[in-house]
């Protein structure tokens, strides 16, 4: 009890920041809309939370109240379709946007409330840090006696980088998410100052709310027209401008502070860094290309550049120190008399006085160059858009412009190095020590590039081009993989061009060529460092990666990190023999050596789950690490692991430190590579404090990892997994699949079932992303991408990607012997991959809700096949459910996370009216002849309105979903 109490003690401030936004809400809804709307909201709140009151009563009821309580229930239910079903379809629409808006703003009070209770804790004095905390590492660090050469070897080895990915996951709109923000703003005024508010304060502040939260209601939060990559890319940016651009030094600053407290000596190089696909992925998008790669680079690179114009002009106004009261170094110095040959005109704009004041005048002249850089990257773009194919291009020159940040960061260094000579430390260790750092992780183009590419596209290009350049007569695509080494080996063996401007290939062919050539010229001119890697998608062979380096051998490229990406399970059991052959192929061997013995390997969170299940594609996952790790040591090259996880768990999602601390011994070695996709960017990045937290775990998660158990006295961090352990997974394992398999791949009625029973098919209209939902045009789940695939049964309420499978692979464990239960228990508790694994699959079992699914089961037509997969679901449901209990503790589900259990129960009631809307508007939309593909710009019948405004409808309700349980695809 003591514990609830000191729950509702620390979560009292959110229920009123809650209260206090619904409040406001109610208003702008009565407004706007009449009392009828509000009326009709509060009626479908309260009775939904009533259902929901019943069903948690129900786990605990005795015989006799429990079929009191599934009456209410029914009841319950059947009052709610009734009103559902009988509001107009513009009455349907506002009520949905009401619960859409509600869940945008309890997002936001929720994001604030993390940050309060972080701020609380920090200033408690708590001598237990928060775990995960860069305070708690360093405490672990000490408790284990790590001295500081150690401790700085293991910093110098660190290799971080969170990937940005484009994937259409974000259903929330920049409009609504820069709304939002502002609210957690206003929150955060209230906590802070409303003790000393005026009146007349007072009553600004909530005029401000209340106008925010009237600007929320009038905004549409469904995209009218499907955003383009340019859209994504800005999208990008905006999180690197208004949030990163900050919290990244910071995290920085605070992380040598507290270093510094224990280890005084050490150096924290910059060893995390961010990356995006935005702008390079091509895998499927017939969007992205060439020019889209330049223009992510090149927005990217003024904006980062007018940041370090804006901060450098700050501190030529703050630097005013005469040479009468200081001194520079000689260095600095020349360096300013070089910057006034090179800038004439702008060293007599300056004025007599300002020779006198030597860091303002160097400042100023770099800032002038900042300024002649970014002219020279808006220069006429036909050098950075040069392909093969097209023409060369003018050589413009721009002798102010710094040829790279690399330039930019000598100039700041000896400035620093002057003021530490003059001993003004704290000037040097101030905003010039945090410029420093920016310039080292941001360089001149804010965040690195990945490309990516489907292997597919790879061999239908060397196709053609053999067979247009007449090098083989059989068609390269059809034949077996020995056949396609030889003709590899040669090519890359051969020191001659085989490409020409002047050979007719397809625009496809082209596509990959230019696509070369420009990754080429942009690690030209931004740096080697703004083009990360090449991905191929679906890699499955050693020809995979040869036919990329071939490409690379075309373009003029050496040292360009190829990157196998590995989804499927049967591509996971084979990815060290692809490598295995790699590292001993001569021509790769010798391009590797080219990137300095290094490899990365992503490893396919994402399809592989949609592949093989959840337990078998984690456990699988985990295998292949181990793998990797071993053959990177036998063969002397550094692996460093790329995990393509998603948002929801069915795709690799979960708490991040977690699964940091689950990997494999020895597979992380201090590299990791992470993307971080869709809603997940402004959940974790889209405010400053939870930036820096999401970071810190990160890295505190990648540190411990690194470390040898050996080293480690305190605790097992990461416990090789015995024989036995082995033996069990592998047991588990394969149970989990056959039955994942026998439902969704081998039953031949389970795509109708699945199609009619979630909104997949009108998923495709919801305009969140630039790429298509298939890989290809066929119909089956084979083709259907993992974000669709996880984003339809997370909407349906199903969530059956995360957990089918498990529950009767447990159960049948179990069952063989009682000692097995206490087998898995005692895993649950020494094993930090299971528990991960467990933990996480109560997290997605508590949003799952099978009441709700039952009413989209309803959707399907052939009432047989209805209730039968139905009822296989709903009871492998319950066997995961009661087994998972039956392994951590515990009466219900989350019970040993109170935060996450009472953020989902509180969730539920409001996201379920949207849940029974969507079910009765996608009955209503399908019944009518579905979706109109038409253009909305020409004239429209009445009944073709009506079908768009049912359309609009449908795609509200699986927005106002995914923000309700914060997750998409």
């Amino acid at each position: 009890m003591p514990e609830i109490d000191s729950r509702r003690e620390k979560d009292a401030p959110l229920r009123q920041d809650i209260r206090t936004l619904g409040n406001a809400l109610g208003q702008a809804i009565q407004h706007q809309r009449g009392h009828d709307v509000f009326d009709t909201v509060e009626r479908l709140r309260s009775a939904c939370k009533r259902l929901r009151d019943c069903d948690q009563q129900l786990l605990t009821a005795s015989p006799k109240d429990a079929d009191l309580l599934r009456s209410e229930i029914k009841q319950l239910d059947q009052e709610i379709m009734q009103l559902v079903e009988g509001c107009s379809l513009d009455t349907a629409i506002d009520v949905i946007r009401a619960f859409t808006v509600y869940f945008h703003l309890v997002n936001s009070a929720e994001q604030y409330h993390r940050i309060r209770r972080g701020r609380v804790y920090a200033a408690s004095h708590n001598d237990q840090p928060q775990r995960g905390s860069l305070t708690a590492l360093i405490s672990f660090l000490q408790k284990n006696e790590l001295d500081a050469p150690t401790v700085q070897k293991l910093l110098d080895q660190l290799s971080i980088e969170l990937v940005f990915t484009a994937h259409p996951t974000e259903a929330t709109r920049r409009s609504l998410i820069t709304k939002t923000r502002r609210v957690a703003d206003l929150l955060e005024i209230w906590d802070q100052q409303h003790e000393t508010m005026t009146s007349r304060e007072r009553t600004h502040w909530q005029r401000e709310l209340e106008s925010v939260i009237d600007l929320l209601w009038r905004t549409d939060a469904v995209r009218r027209v499907r955003p383009q990559p340019l859209d994504e890319i800005k999208m990008g940016i905006y999180y690197l401008d208004e949030i990163l651009y900050d919290a990244l030094p910071d995290l920085y600053s605070e992380f040598e502070e507290l270093l510094h407290e224990a280890y005084p000596d050490l150096a924290v190089p910059s060893f995390l860094r961010l990356g995006s696909w935005i702008g390079g992925d091509q895998d499927g998008n017939p969007f992205v290309g060439p020019e889209t790669m330049f223009t992510a680079l090149n927005l990217q690179r003024s904006n980062v550049i007018e940041h370090y114009r804006t901060a450098i002009e700050r501190m030529a106004q703050e630097f005013s120190q005469s040479l009468n009261y200081s001194s520079v170094t000689e260095a600095l110095q020349r360096s300013i008399e070089e910057d006034a040959l090179r800038l004439p005109n702008y060293n007599n704009e300056l004025g007599p006085e300002v020779p006198l004041q030597p860091y303002r005048r160097k400042l100023s002249f770099m800032w002038k160059r900042l300024e002649a850089t970014l002219t020279a990257s808006e220069a006429p773009q036909s050098k950075k858009t040069a392909s093969l194919k097209g023409k060369g291009s003018a050589d413009i020159s721009y002798p102010a412009a710094y040829g790279s940040a690399d330039e930019l960061l000598r100039d700041l260094a000896l400035v620093r190095d002057s003021l530490l000579s003059d001993g003004e430390d704290n000037l040097a260790h101030g905003q010039l020590s945090r410029l420093i750092r920016q310039v080292e992780v941001f360089g001149f183009y804010f965040v690195a590039l990945d490309v990516r590419q489907h292997s597919g596209r790879h061999a239908a290009a060397i196709g053609e081009l053999l067979h247009v350049t007449g090098l083989s007569e059989e068609d390269y695509t059809k034949i077996d993989e020995t056949a396609r080494l030889y003709l590899l080996n040669n090519l890359l063996g051969d020191p001659r061009l085989v490409t020409r401007p002047d050979l007719k290939l397809s625009e496809e062919t082209w596509h990959v060529l230019n696509t070369f050539h420009a990754i080429r010229e942009a690690r030209e001119i931004f740096g080697e460092r703004a083009v990360t890697c090449y991905i191929i998608s679906m890699t499955d062979s050693l020809s995979d990666l040869l036919e990329v380096q071939f490409f690379c051998k075309e373009a003029g490229i050496n040292n360009l990190p190829i990157v196998p990406l590995f989804e499927t399970i049967h591509d996971l059991h084979g990815c060290t023999d692809i490598l295995n052959q790699a590292f001993t192929h001569p021509h790769y061997r010798a391009y590797v050596s080219q990137c300095h013995y290094k490899q990365q390997v992503m490893l396919g969170y994402s399809d592989s789950s949609k592949d093989g299940g959840i337990l078998t594609s984690s456990w699988e996952l985990y295998q292949a690490q181990g793998r990797l790790a071993a053959l990177g040591r036998r063969h002397g090259i550094g692996i460093t692991l790329f995990h393509g996880r998603g948002g929801a768990i069915g795709r690799g999602g979960g708490p991040i430190y977690q699964a940091i601390l689950g990997q494999p011994p020895g597979t992380v070695n201090g590299r990791l590579r992470i993307t971080e996709q869709g809603e997940m960017l402004s959940f974790k990045y889209g405010q400053h404090e939870i930036a820096i937290r999401n970071m810190e775990l990160v890295v505190a998660g990648v540190v411990q990892s690194s470390l040898p158990d050996e080293g480690v006295s305190e605790s097992r961090i990461h416990p090789s997994p015995t024989h036995e352990w082995i033996t069990l997974m592998n047991t588990l394992s394969a149970s989990a699949h056959r039955r994942y398999r026998q439902l969704i791949y081998e039953d031949p009625t389970f795509l109708q079932f699945f199609e009619q029973a979630t909104p997949l098919l009108e998923l495709g209209w919801l305009n969140i992303g630039s790429r298509p939902a298939r890989r290809a045009k066929g119909r089956g789940i084979e083709e259907l991408r993992a974000i669709p695939w996880v984003f339809s049964w997370m909407q349906s309420r199903y969530v059956l990607p995360s957990w089918y499978g498990v529950g009767g692979a447990l159960e049948e464990y179990i069952e063989q012997d009682p000692a097995n239960l206490e087998q898995l228990k005692a895993l649950y508790k020494r094993w930090p991959f299971w528990r991960a694994f467990l933990d996480n699959l109560q997290m997605t079992l508590s949003k799952a809700d099978m009441h709700i699914a039952s009413h989209y089961a309803m959707l399907v037509d052939d009432e047989a096949l209805r209730t039968r997969l139905s009822s296989e679901i709903v009871d492998e449901y319950e066997r995961t459910r009661r087994n998972v209990i039956r392994i951590v503790g515990g009466k219900e589900l989350l019970d040993n996370s109170p935060v996450l259990q009472q953020s989902i129960r509180r969730r539920n009631p409001y996201v379920d009216p949207l849940s029974y809307f969507q079910v009765t508007l996608l009955r209503r939309l399908r019944a009518s002849g579905g979706i109109l593909d038409r253009d909305p710009r020409q004239e429209s019948s009445h009944e073709e309105n009506e079908q768009d405004k049912l359309t609009y409808a449908v795609l509200l309700t699986i927005n106002g979903i995914a923000a309700g349980v914060r997750n998409t695809g």
